[in-house]
């Protein structure tokens, strides 16, 4: 998705496990990782940005 210039957006970064539960040990332990080990981490637990608040759009605060 495109959004316009000067957009701020309020959210998080999460990690859900096999049955759809936020999974923040896991996202924890794709932190502390580097290198090989972090690809491999990043595939297994991909994490996602889910947007909760549209905090600017094009410069105007809503």
């Amino acid at each position: 998705m495109q959004l316009p210039d000067a957009t701020a957006l309020d959210g998080a970064l999460v990690v859900w496990d096999a049955a759809g539960r936020l999974a923040f040990e896991q996202l924890q332990g794709r932190l502390a990782r580097r290198g090989a080990g972090a690809a491999r981490v990043a595939q297994e637990w991909p994490a996602h940005f889910v947007a909760f608040d549209l905090l600017r759009l094009s410069g105007k605060t809503s």
